[in-house]
């Protein structure tokens, strides 16, 4: 090893022209990274989808769901299956463990869909499955709106779709809020009967004429030509000129019996942007592309195209990830300056500008080469690698502070800085390796984090162990390099050798070594003492403590409205209400843009978005804000939409803020599940009215079926038999009125996509009260319907949820304010509540009751971080049993991780912050790893003095003095480098601006206040603690207790 560090000090040249390699490399793989705003998450659900129109949820789960469920279910690694049956179609949702291998589980998916389509229903239409996945999120919505029919919105549309899904880097741009062609054959009742012309008659002559007939062909023995009867729809007026029957008189055509009309289909739902009717692209990007880049190349397109169009086509471009990224990168790269211009103030008042220069080479070096192999891993820039970064600034210098300092110390010995560098190299090679190994050690299990939460918070540890690694390499090569071409020393030392004077010591140093001497003359006292300060403030945080919640409540650019009212309402209808809201939300102050979807959403939204949709919403908004500092706060936005639409009779609006973090859903979610659906509903009823009479609770529903009314009809089939009528006519005949008899499909010149043809009544004739009036033809002539059909009404079901193969229904609230606090009632806190009451009530057994959603999250992630700190105290003892080769010193070493989680829980307590499991967790596990460094040098100086000296005590004493400095220093860097994000304060050095609070702000505090308070506390306390435990065995020996000698020997340094 010292030849090898000889030889590097040797090759200097080399090594410079190495570090401006790796700089150069570094900076422009910034550049061109992929940068996004959040980690891209395997989402582990597949969807399978079987439409079948008209179909009730009763049929739906006897004749899709189940059948699926029985299937899929044999699935290997599928942790969940929650089915859902509806009107017009049946669903199953299963979700995989984070690990699963994608391609594989969509192909077994695929596979055992097609297996059990035999045994769904014929009339079904052909199932979907879809995958899900964050990167294939929209990363802008593009929206055309204006006062211009809807066919020009359409077809413009489509053809900006085509360009833009040309742009390389766009998966795709699906276009939402359009309306499907739909060719409607509008035949009179009167007229079929005045015809005598069946229905099915009508129909087969339609369908029949709608043929491509390939008919052979022909070998003249000079040439083989090919004969074909072309006889497809091409227009509508190919299908008014169809003959239906002819006679000696003349011929029927279908033009005499029916109005035929290319026309859309009828409308379920509408999109609307800043209040105007429009149709939205929602542009898609391939996974690892920059989305900086492909928005950027949208918007020149898309705005390149709206030139040559008429001034009443206007575009807007919303929802754009890109504002939010550049803000979030802006942030915190201002932060990251921030900690470097602290930490390098900081260093040049303790070691000089020449020093302190020495040691600011390890930051963009480190910085650069961490970036450098995170692009090599495939890795790419977002939220959690920026903060990682910003959290490695305190860290990285560590290492460097150690080298610098003691090569300091020793010029200001007299030796000459290549001297001087040599020997702190070999003297400190292995303290440091070591500090950064235990370090390592810490952030090393994180990065196993499991779930979703796992796969969005782990990028953090990665990229700070990237960096760790960096920094080490910069610390033991670069530095020692530099330092021998340019380091000086500015500072005479009082403290010159190992064998220095107590005498000599002045100043500050004094003061702590005078006081150090009193503690390690009673150690025994001193171990008294901390520990019983330790056990206070445990105590006071657990009795005044603010509580826990799972993530952090933070500002945000984003808002979901959602609408909700009941009834049988139909598509106008719920536009007129979502039109209410939208002109009341419009008015209020902060909002940038609105883009409302009325009457449905996709499953992708569906999944993805803020939470579970309910049953009875008609409408979901979607609100893009202005900047943070032109506005008030989302959490002010939010009470005020609710306020102002509360005023709307009849109409429930509930407004959520899209924030960036692993959970979702609303704050308190109950699953219940049950084989008896009698005591399920009377369960859940049970729950959701206590919830409603519960103070600090809101917005409390569940999944259990709407008030409503559906009509059933009821056909007696005898009476039916004897007319020569069965049930499929008769279904035909009701189809007429409703939705209209799909008979078949062409595809028109002007169209890419095939058009329905379906045969209905005209409007007059499709009311309820018609069903009465219907006429049926039979060979005896036509005869009233209500012959053999009653009309019935009955409640009716909206949907059927299932989960795992039993039905389960749902009940999920949000905590209110606290009038008294001002601050939002902890879902932990209610949820224990909640769970008591339960356990006091006598329910049925047949019911299975259990808390979801970021209760079960929060469960998740605290066992995984308490999983990750005993891993990482494994791993930081092995290390430093191997560093000490003492049993004793190793555990002395990890008593300080219990100092520095108490007091980052003292620092929660008096700043009066929520404890928030994966923010502050994280920075309770990253503190141990953290604060062992300042140990391991104390006790590794110690190792050395203490043969060099006559008195143990005095060695103590010496290694305190000496390492002193070196202590403060890099505690004192993280500490400085976090406090201005732990206060909300960026200064923009560059735009001369200071910025306090922000969107992210409020993500990162829970974490820096743990990690200073927990690092502030403990370096006061290992100070002190760390010297006195040294001195523990020598003075236990000195009393000549009755201690077995080879416990003594245990004890005792090792030679």
């Amino acid at each position: 090893m010292i030849n090898i560090i000889d030889y590097i000090m040797q090759a200097r040249r080399t090594i410079v022209f190495l570090m401006v390699i790796i700089i150069s490399t570094g900076f422009l793989t910034y550049i061109n990274i992929a940068k996004d705003a959040e980690p891209d998450i395997d989402i582990p659900f597949i969807y399978v989808a079987v439409p079948h129109q008209g179909i009730s949820p009763e049929d739906s789960e006897r004749l899709i769901v189940r059948p699926l469920e029985n299937q899929l279910k044999t699935i290997e690694g599928i942790e969940e299956m929650n089915g859902s049956a509806s009107n017009g179609y049946g669903s199953v949702l299963l979700e995989f463990d984070i690990k699963f291998d994608k391609d594989k589980a969509l192909g077994d998916v695929r596979e055992k869909v097609d297996m059990v389509k035999s045994k769904l229903p014929e009339d079904a239409d052909e199932p979907i499955v879809l995958e899900f996945n964050m990167a294939e999120l929209p990363t802008m919505v593009v929206s055309l709106s204006g006062d211009v029919p809807d066919r020009t919105l359409f077809y413009h549309a489509k053809k900006l779709q085509t360009k833009i899904e040309g742009i390389p880097g766009v998966l795709e741009a699906p276009v939402t809020g359009d309306r499907e062609d739909l060719m409607e054959i509008l035949v009179s009742p009167s007229k079929l009967e005045n015809y005598n012309i069946s229905l099915m008659d009508l129909i087969k002559s339609i369908t029949g004429n709608n043929r491509l007939v390939a008919a052979g062909s022909i070998d003249k023995g000079q040439g083989k030509f090919s004969i074909k009867v072309p006889a497809v729809y091409e227009s509508a007026q190919d299908v008014y000129n169809l003959v239906i029957f002819s006679s000696g008189d003349g011929a029927v055509t279908l033009g005499d019996v029916a109005e035929i009309r290319k026309t859309y289909k009828d409308t379920e739902s509408y999109a609307r942007v800043n209040g105007k009717p429009a149709v939205a692209l929602q542009v898609k990007k391939r996974i690892g592309e920059n989305v900086l880049e492909i928005n950027e190349k949208v918007r020149v397109e898309a705005q390149d195209y709206v030139k040559n169009l008429s001034d009443n086509i206007k575009i807007n471009f919303t929802s754009d990830n890109s504002d939010y990224i550049l803000e979030m990168l802006k942030s915190l790269q201002a932060a990251v300056t921030n900690a470097i211009i602290s930490v390098m103030i900081l260093v040049i008042g303790a070691l000089g500008i020449r020093s302190a220069l020495m040691v600011g080479i390890s930051i963009p070096t480190s910085f650069l080469m961490a970036i450098t192999l995170l692009a090599l891993s495939g890795g790419y820039i977002n939220m959690m690698v920026m903060f990682g970064l910003l959290v490695s600034v305190g860290l990285l210098v560590d290492g460097s502070i150690v080298m610098v300092e003691y090569a300091d110390r020793k010029m200001a010995e007299g030796l000459n800085r290549l001297d001087a560098y040599t020997q702190s190299y070999k003297r400190m090679i292995w303290p440091i390796i070591s500090s950064t190994a235990t370090t390592l050690a810490a952030f090393l299990p994180l990065i196993l984090w499991p779930g979703v939460s796992g796969q969005f918070m782990k990028w953090m540890p990665f990229m700070v162990s990237l960096v760790l690694v960096s920094s080490l390499f910069s610390a033991l090569i670069f530095i020692p390099v530099m330092g021998s071409i340019f380091g000086k020393t500015e500072k005479k030392d009082l403290t010159k050798n190992d064998n220095l004077s107590l005498k000599n010591i002045s100043g500050f140093t004094k003061i702590y070594i005078d006081i150090l001497q009193k503690f390690i003359k009673n150690p025994m006292l001193t171990l008294a003492s901390s520990i019983g300060i330790v056990v206070i403030l445990f105590s006071l945080y657990v009795n005044f403590n603010a509580g826990a919640r799972f993530s952090v409540e933070g500002d945000t650019n984003q808002m979901t409205v959602h609408i909700i009212a009941r009834g049988n309402l139909s598509p106008s209808q719920k536009l007129g209400i979502a039109l209410d809201v939208e002109n009341i939300v419009r008015k209020v102050d902060g909002i940038k843009t609105t883009s409302t979807l009325i009457g449905g959403a996709s499953a992708e939204q569906m999944i993805m978005t803020d939470g579970e949709s309910r049953s009875d919403e008609i409408a979901m908004m979607m609100i893009e804000l202005k900047p943070v500092h032109d506005r008030s706060h989302a959490d002010i936005l939010r009470q005020e939409i609710l306020e102002k639409t509360s005023l709307l009779p009849g109409v429930i609006v509930e407004a959520y803020k899209v924030e960036r973090k692993p959970e979702s859903g609303k704050d308190i979610q109950i699953e219940l599940t049950s084989s008896n659906n009698f005591q399920l509903t009377k369960v859940t009823n049970a729950i959701s009215n206590k919830l409603k009479s519960m103070d600090g609770i809101m917005e409390v529903d569940d999944t259990r079926s709407l008030p409503g009314i559906e009509w059933i009809i009821n056909v007696d089939r005898e009476l039916a038999g004897k007319y020569g009528v069965d049930v499929s006519i008769i279904g035909s005949i009701v189809q007429l009125v409703t939705n209209g008899i799909l008979v078949d499909k062409y595809r028109p010149d002007d169209s890419e996509d095939e058009v329905d043809i379906r045969v209905r009544f005209p409007k007059d004739y499709r009311q309820l009260e018609q069903f009465d009036q219907l006429r049926i033809p039979t060979p005896d002539g036509a005869i009233p319907l209500s012959n053999f059909v009653e009309r019935v009404p009955q409640q009716k079901v909206t949907s059927i949820e299932r989960s795992n193969g039993t039905r389960i229904l749902k009940i999920r609230a949000n905590t209110m304010i606290d009038p008294i606090t001002g601050k939002k009632i902890l879902p932990f806190d209610k949820n224990i509540e909640i769970g008591k009451w339960i356990n006091d009530q006598n329910f049925s057994n047949e019911v299975e009751i259990k808390f979801a959603g970021t209760n079960e999250d929060g469960e998740e992630s605290a066992a995984f971080l308490g999983r990750a700190m005993l891993a990482a105290l494994f791993l930081m003892f092995i290390i430093l049993l191997t560093q000490f080769n003492s049993f004793y010193q190793a555990a002395i070493t990890l008593s300080t991780v219990v100092l520095s989680t108490v007091g980052a829980l003292t620092g929660l307590l008096i700043t009066g912050q929520v404890f928030s499991v994966i923010m502050s967790g994280l920075g309770i596990v990253s503190l141990a790893g953290i604060i062992v460094n300042n140990s391991i040098v104390l006790i590794d100086t110690f190792n050395r003095l203490k043969d060099h000296t006559k008195n143990l005590n005095e060695a103590i004493l010496h290694s305190a003095a000496q390492r002193l400095r070196p202590i403060i220093l890099t505690t004192t860097t993280t500490m400085i480098g976090l406090t201005p994000v732990a206060l909300q304060i960026t200064i923009d050095w560059f735009g001369r601006s200071i910025e306090i609070g922000g969107l992210m702000s409020a993500w990162w505090v829970p974490f820096s206040t743990a990690v200073i308070w927990g690092l502030g506390f403990s370096s006061l306390l290992t100070l002190f603690l760390i010297p006195t435990l040294l001195a523990l065995p020598n003075y236990l020996k000195g009393k000549k207790f009755n201690f077995d000698k080879r416990f003594l020997k245990t004890l005792e340094s090792p030679k």
